[in-house]
């Protein structure tokens, strides 16, 4: 008779290998999907594509013009608010004028980048931090000067170290409610995108329980604690969207309301 721990690594093993054959599968079908067509760019009266195509002369911005739907999607709702938000990577200072374009006078833009000379986008409006976003020590400093956090914008190294510290650090951070977005996720096998499929599995976490005599508890599943505060993993091309749960959850319930039922399920 094997050992227990013997069984259980030949058990995750075995998962590992039909998880990896289901990838393949996935990947197959993915690379088939036929030839692309259709317009280059999007809606032209999205107000950041607007802002941005407007922005021919001055600071540079540069970004995949199909960023500009899914920022408009995660992002309408704090418009006009006293919103904070953080973008890593500022490069040539053009996307934090974006930013406060887009979110109005009351939002509040925080921006972050390796390089000192990035310091000159600093003003009334705007604070500026210089340092390694894959330091944990940095963000710490981070976190004491910037006390809340409504939207982060990952647009900075590209690499996975850098991107998952700062999503360990700053997500965490965030306001209920609020959205973190990792840009750039370039070519197959990245791996944040590896990462990512992690957070998206334990997001998926299932601890089922049945209660025959209660139909408004039919199933039910205690929440883990990530699944408490993440509301939903969205992913785009180049890019994914995080979200926070504006209110914690403890469990998932699964009533069932009915009178009249087919007899092949219970």
């Amino acid at each position: 008779m094997l050992p227990r721990r013997l069984k259980r690594r030949l058990n995750e093993r075995e998962q590992a290998r039909e998880r990896a054959s289901w990838y393949r599968r996935g990947r197959a079908f993915a690379g088939g999907a036929g030839t692309a067509g259709g317009p280059t760019y999007g809606d032209a009266a999205n107000p950041l594509r607007a802002f941005f195509n407007a922005q021919t002369t001055g600071r540079g911005i540069w970004k995949w013009d199909h960023y500009f739907d899914t920022y408009h999607r995660h992002f309408e709702g704090f418009r006009g608010t006293d919103a904070h938000i953080l973008e890593i990577g500022i490069y040539s200072g053009g996307s934090l004028d974006m930013w406060h374009d887009y979110f109005g006078p009351s939002a509040h833009v925080y921006g972050v980048d390796i390089q000192q000379e990035c310091m000159r986008y600093e003003d009334e409006a705007t604070s500026v931090f210089i340092g390694d976003q894959s330091d944990r020590a940095f963000w710490q400093r981070v976190r004491a000067e910037v006390p809340k956090l409504d939207i982060v914008i990952d647009d900075g190294g590209h690499q996975p170290e850098q991107q998952s510290v700062s999503f360990e650090e700053l997500f965490p951070h965030l306001r209920p409610g609020g959205v973190y977005v990792v840009e750039d996720l370039h070519g197959l096998g990245n791996r944040f995108a590896a990462y990512v499929h992690g957070l998206t599995d334990v997001l998926s976490t299932y601890r089922g329980v049945a209660d025959h005599t209660d139909p408004e508890r039919r199933k039910t599943s205690a929440a883990t604690g990530f699944q408490s505060i993440v509301d939903s993993i969205h992913s785009y091309t180049y890019v994914t969207v995080i979200e926070k749960r504006r209110t914690p959850l403890g469990e998932f319930i699964s009533p069932k309301h009915g009178t009249e039922w087919e007899p092949f399920l219970r």
